[in-house]
């Protein structure tokens, strides 16, 4: 199963390749510690969670999770896996991406799902944004308004206007305590990037709390 979910990713940009799988699987063991559920179904779906993804600007984006259910299914009865198991994990699987706006239906999709945004924040979360921008040609910001104080916010033409249309929202999307904790410290980081890069642009740092809430820097 690792093997088949480390060729599904060869080849793709850094925001989701198999370092991505790896993180989320052992984020989600972590938080499934705290929470009564089948850790072998949540270990299951996040190994598998990545093996369709289709860019951001593909027709199926919205339905990658989906897909990615169907494949991770065959995958788990082929191997002769239980009927029951394979059908919970790919339950997990189908709820867990953010365009699909689909709420877990288990505790266990729960976990998947928290710890797959949990690795969109942060440091790795910052890095795996652009990655992403740089492989659909996006700028890294609209170089006279930035912080889209004037514009609307278009995330396939520049990378930092995914900050406030997807990753600052993050913050309110978690389930569990334990990724709720998690995300606190990533989510200040990436305030303390936008008051950075602010002041290296010789602005002052946009206030609206969809760039996230202000840091204590003047």
């Amino acid at each position: 199963m690792v093997s088949t979910a480390r060729q599904a990713c060869a080849g793709r940009n850094a925001g989701h390749d198999f370092s991505h799988v790896e993180r989320v699987t052992g984020t989600a063991w972590e938080i499934a510690g705290h929470e009564p559920c089948d850790r072998g179904v949540v270990l299951a779906a996040a190994l598998l969670h990545e093996l369709v993804n289709h860019p951001k600007n593909h027709e199926r984006s919205s339905l990658s999770g989906l897909d990615c259910a169907r494949e991770a299914l065959a995958l788990l009865e082929s191997t002769g896996a239980e009927a029951g198991l394979a059908n919970r994990v790919a339950e997990c699987v189908a709820s867990h991406g953010w365009s699909a706006g689909k709420a877990p239906p288990s505790t266990e999709a729960a976990v998947l799902q928290d710890a797959d945004r949990l690795d969109a924040l942060g440091a790795i979360g910052l890095a795996r944004c652009i990655a992403t921008g740089v492989e659909m040609g996006a700028a890294l910001f609209h170089p006279e308004d930035p912080f889209a104080l004037g514009r609307e916010l278009d995330d396939k033409a520049f990378s930092l206007d995914h900050l406030p249309r997807k990753l600052f929202r993050l913050t309110e999307s978690f389930h569990t305590r334990a990724a709720r904790e998690m995300a606190r410290s990533r989510a200040l980081f990436l305030r303390h990037f936008v008051e950075r890069l602010a002041g290296e642009l010789g602005m002052e740092p946009p206030g609206e709390s969809r760039w996230g809430a202000p840091t204590s820097q003047p």
